[in-house]
């Protein structure tokens, strides 16, 4: 990223759904969606609806491919051409300046400048590994790696068995953080 570009994350679009992003300059947001779920297509719509002209950057064939699993990829297609979204499709994101990103062709590697005020990333968090040293906690769920909500219970309740394993006098606690913003405790 060079210096003064502007990347935000996608909570920084969500937190305040009635204005622009704050930090974003006028002109073309581009949202990269590397995921292709319902949070780079949602962005997508929302900030269209708000009047910004945006381009939509995915490495699939379709944007949002995995609304297919719940039948609203082509409505979801739909619904961004109506609202004047560029799909860049088959796009992998390479560099951020000021006023352009570069974008690379998934298949043949040729390089694409498209002009965007600022990048929203919609994709998936990077953990928090800011636990002390030595407090006895064992990280589960999104502490450790974006999870869904599935792998992040299992990975919990394996934390919480093995910590009710230890005898009562033991220190250890197991936290975690469920997609869903849910802290798992157990003692």
């Amino acid at each position: 990223m060079a210096d003064g570009a502007t990347v935000l994350d996608v909570l920084d679009v969500l937190r305040d759904p009635d204005t622009a992003p704050a930090g974003a300059p006028s002109g073309t947001l581009a949202v990269f969606d590397p995921v292709g779920d319902a949070t780079g297509v949602g962005t997508a719509e929302l900030l269209a609806a708000r009047g910004h002209p945006v381009a939509l950057v995915t490495p699939d064939q379709v944007v949002g491919t995995q609304l297919a699993l719940t039948g609203d990829l082509a409505d979801a297609n739909a619904r961004l051409q109506r609202a004047g979204v560029r799909s860049l499709r088959w796009s992998a994101l390479r560099e951020v300046h000021p006023g352009r990103i570069v974008l690379t062709d998934v298949h043949t590697a040729a390089r694409t400048d498209v002009d965007a005020a600022a990048v929203i990333h919609c994709g998936h968090r990077v953990p928090d590994g800011a636990l002390p040293a030595d407090t006895g906690v064992v990280p589960a769920g999104d502490r450790v790696a974006p999870r869904t909500v599935h792998e992040a219970v299992l990975e919990g309740r394996r934390a919480a068995l093995a910590v009710s394993a230890t005898p009562a006098s033991g220190a250890a606690r197991t936290t975690g953080v469920a997609p869903a913003g849910v802290e798992v405790v157990a003692r």
